[in-house]
């Protein structure tokens, strides 16, 4: 299996997506649709775990910034950890939270209110 997507409820109000494996060419639509499916609702509250993914591709990139864009005009967020090597200009660029911030440091930030910074 090159891509594989499992969600779950963290709190109330959180779901976190854990990602698997190579995010390419073949598996792009799929990890959208995933991510779109986590912020279609009003006030997504969402934590996407990369620590599994072996590669991605730029187009990985946008999607996963394209769906922060959208949790944040729902009034909500996303918040990406676990993928290294990430430059941090890379990921501050894309909007997204530190690339090294541990699922402890990001379960903490679900739960604080939205607009919160990590510790």
């Amino acid at each position: 299996m090159r891509l594989n997507m499992e969600g779950s409820a963290v709190g109330p109000a959180t779901t976190m997506l854990v990602v698997a494996g190579v995010i390419d060419w073949s598996t792009i639509e799929r990890f959208r649709a995933r991510l779109s499916a986590c912020v279609a609702r009003p006030r997504p509250n969402v934590l996407v775990d990369l620590t599994g993914v072996l590669s991605w591709s730029p187009e990985a990139q946008a999607v996963l910034a394209s769906a922060d864009l959208r949790a944040r005009l729902k009034g909500g967020r996303l918040a990406a950890f676990g993928l290294a090597p990430v430059p941090t200009w890379q990921a501050s660029g894309a909007g997204l939270v530190e690339p090294s911030m541990s699922r402890a440091q990001a379960t903490d930030l679900a739960d604080a209110p939205a607009g919160a910074e990590a510790s």
